[in-house]
């Protein structure tokens, strides 16, 4: 184990073998905000395991850019590489740049706006479906809105739809145990056969051959329809070097499944859920949708006219980062500051905790949409806003995620205004994303 730098501070109440994985289970987000004001790195206890949590938002950005190539990615995604793979969530360089470079025209600003009528399609879908009055359970619905969405886009709308289904019913099991082997990280305890690794392994594998088969459908048929499955196979002749073989098209495939629609899903329901907290901030909203529109079909020219439904999901991004606690693994020694972290070490940094700094963020708990507003948000420090990452391992799928969320968001804006179900309230879940356990919300018809 790497010895720890002197005059690094020790997060306190670490219990023998289980670290402070109680505090991380328990109240996970609240533990990493009760490190910042103990220094700028803390040493934490992942179960027997230290890691090193930087606090320090320029510090995460150094790591981020400049110091890239000296970090791994860490145990958050080493977990997940089960059913991750080694995609570009995952890989180090080279093979992260080369397979981001035969990646790129799939997420070329034309090719997402092809995406954007079976966007909508599928967003309407969902919304002129629901009655007046109606308590509408918004995760589920986001969530078939979102694997809908992203395996029309991967696939052909035939094996899209029949993808849809088993993607949905896989995708929440494999969360839910990553997140146990995050906070208590000892592999013999994966080996088991308890009832949640045998759930993990069945939605594993079932997600597995269903990738398998479609991509071996898509070569058989020759996929030239311009969907995402077509350009990821065409990619493997482009070039001077090679392409992608089928399992790296699995891997990336799974990283689309992660990122355009369990992170998709996230922020949408937190974002529906805030505004039915905020009437004044929905009717403002309402007014900018209906002047966009002005009874015509939402497509992806109508986004631009849509500034303020930017600013409500940029300020949702703000409050309730997907990906809100990101980790890495030093592959050399590291120098923060004035401390040298050693090579082998667990790094960890909270996005959570950095986007509600009170130091930067006035009012830092408050849903405020205005912050992101003109000479406002010119003046907040992008050190302090990540919920994409940053550096050339931001997120490739950034602007697919901001169409299928701003359509859907405005979507249902166009037809309903949302209010809370008396009595309940919104919590996060336990998993590794930042997800609303349920979010019921009553719809009235506008």
């Amino acid at each position: 184990m790497p010895a720890t730098p002197t005059g690094v501070a020790a997060a306190p109440g670490r219990l023998p073998l289980f670290g402070h994985m109680h505090r991380m289970l328990t109240e996970p987000r609240g533990f990493f905000e009760s490190l910042r004001g103990r220094g700028d790195i803390v040493t934490i206890g992942l179960g027997p395991t230290v890691a090193y949590v930087i606090n320090e938002p320029s510090w995460v950005h150094q790591i981020l850019t400049r110091d890239v190539h000296k970090f791994a990615k860490g145990i958050g995604y080493e977990k997940s590489a089960p059913f991750l793979g080694n995609g570009l969530l995952n890989s180090t360089e080279p093979t992260h740049m080369a397979h981001r470079r035969l990646m790129q025209p799939a997420f070329h600003t034309a090719q997402i706006a092809a995406y954007a009528d079976q966007m909508r399609e599928s967003a309407e879908q969902r919304a002129t479906a629901w009655r007046d009055g109606q308590v509408v359970e918004f995760g589920q619905e986001i969530h078939a809105f979102t694997v809908a969405v992203v395996c029309r886009a991967l696939f052909s709308a035939d094996l899209g739809n029949s993808v849809a289904v088993q993607v949905e019913e896989a995708l929440p099991v494999l969360l839910k145990g990553v997140t146990r082997r995050i906070a208590f990280p000892i592999g013999w305890l994966e080996k088991l056969p308890t009832p949640g690794n045998r759930r993990f392994n069945r939605a594993r594998h079932r997600l597995d051959d269903i990738l398998t088969n479609v991509i071996a459908q898509c070569r058989a048929r020759g996929a030239t329809d311009g969907n995402l499955m077509a350009i990821l196979l065409s990619a493997r002749a482009q070039g001077d070097g090679p392409g992608l073989s089928d399992q790296q098209i699995h891997d990336e495939a799974m990283a689309l499944f992660l990122g355009g629609v369990e992170t998709v899903r996230d922020v949408l329901s937190w974002a529906c859920h805030l505004l039915s907290q905020h009437p004044d901030i929905q009717r403002r909203l309402a007014d900018e949708v209906d002047a966009a529109l002005a009874g015509r079909s939402l497509d992806h020219s109508t986004l631009a006219n849509l500034g303020y439904l930017r600013q409500v999901l940029t300020e949702t991004l703000r409050l309730y980062p997907p990906a809100w606690l990101l980790s890495r693994r030093t592959v050399t020694e590291v120098a923060l500051g004035g401390h040298r972290i050693p090579p082998g070490s667990h790094v960890l940094f909270s996005v959570w905790t950095i986007q509600r700094d009170p130091a930067v963020y006035a009012a830092p708990s408050t849903f405020d949409p205005d912050r992101w507003g003109g000479a406002a948000a010119a003046a907040l420090p992008r050190t302090y806003f990540l919920p994409f990452g940053a550096g050339n391992r931001n997120c490739i799928g950034e602007p697919f995620a901001w169409e299928e969320m701003m359509i859907f968001l405005a979507t249902v804006t166009a037809h309903w205004t949302l209010h809370p179900s008396p009595g309940h309230r919104v919590r996060p879940s336990r998993s590794p994303m930042l997800q609303p356990k349920r979010v019921p919300l009553i719809v009235r018809a506008r």
